[in-house]
């Protein structure tokens, strides 16, 4: 193993613990009273304020390429739908549901970007491709109804579709970056995602009738320390490192191999959640889990190189 991709797992592993960890320090938050728009209006404000001075220390080149009126348009419309649309579904989902269920379900979302590429760019899936997918979307689907079946373990259908709706979101956001976003700089595009993410959670605020000022310094009751140490937390390490991280990783090993890490944040989500907030794993959720490591082991049982477009 080359030192590179020894450095690519040390970060992704990095990232996979940084995010695996999120849904349950964000949903105790919302235990203590914060809401997922005052959360992430805080997380962004606090990853804006810390991006902004990275951003120029960035080549000159990459920092004007990202920055011309074409390409910036571009940028803040395709950061609307992957940072402002996904995390606001997500986050409602989250605040709707339980931590493990929102995990679950939200690291499905690369099989939705496989099968995005199959309808949309016509990409083509062997048989065991096909038999994969179909599985880890059996098992989505088995924790999206659980809390139909199990209501006494908590969770919501509505919160498990809108974490659902935040795959699909996601899974257009890349296939549409894939081709727009092939020849820009990623850290500069990142950082712009913040910014992006800043004003669209305060123009959700605003409309939601709320003052962002208020929301923001409700923050710092000294009495109430979840809410803003969920702020903080994914303001620095989940949206600073983490992506940070995340993007090392990628860099150095190939995209479907990066993408497997997504599969083990449930690993540090669950104890969490179970230490945090007193959650427990149902048998519908380990079948449903279950189901889906299966088909993502049958996808990513060995490398799609294979695969070509028509």
């Amino acid at each position: 193993m080359t030192k590179s991709r020894k450095l690519a797992y040390l970060a992704l592993l990095g990232n996979t613990l940084i995010w695996g960890l999120a849904i349950p320090i964000v949903k105790r938050g919302f235990a203590d009273g914060l809401t997922p728009t005052q959360f992430l209006l805080a997380r962004y404000l606090i990853a804006t304020a810390v991006s902004l001075p990275i951003f120029f220390t960035l080549p000159k080149k990459s920092r004007r390429q990202v920055l011309k009126l074409k390409t910036l348009l571009t940028i803040v419309a395709l950061e609307i739908l992957g940072t402002v649309l996904a995390l606001w579904l997500l986050y409602e989902g989250v605040a709707r549901t339980t931590a493990i269920e929102a995990t679950l379900i939200a690291i499905t979302w690369p099989i939705f970007v496989i099968i995005g590429g199959v309808i949309f760019l016509k990409e083509r899936e062997e048989t065991h491709e096909i038999l994969g997918l179909g599985l880890a979307l059996i098992g989505t689907i088995i924790l999206v109804i659980r809390p139909a079946l199990i209501v006494k373990n908590g969770g919501s259908i509505v919160g498990n579709l809108l974490i659902v709706g935040q795959n699909i979101s996601i899974a257009a956001y890349y296939l549409l970056a894939k081709r727009l976003y092939r020849r820009l700089n990623k850290w500069a595009v990142t950082h712009l995602s913040f910014w992006v993410g800043l004003a669209g959670f305060t123009a959700i605020m605003l409309i939601s009738g709320s003052s962002p000022i208020n929301q923001i310094t409700s923050l710092l009751d000294p009495f109430s320390f979840w809410p803003l140490f969920a702020a903080l937390y994914m303001g620095l390490a989940g949206s600073i490192l983490g992506l940070t991280l995340y993007l090392i990783g990628q860099d150095k090993i190939e995209a479907s191999e990066a993408a497997i890490f997504t599969y083990l944040q449930p690993i540090f989500a669950i104890p969490l959640a179970i230490i945090l907030l007193q959650e427990s794993l149902s048998l519908f959720e380990l079948v449903g889990a279950g189901i889906i490591a299966l088909g993502v082991f049958i996808v990513e049982r060995r490398p799609r190189t294979s695969r070509k477009s028509t």
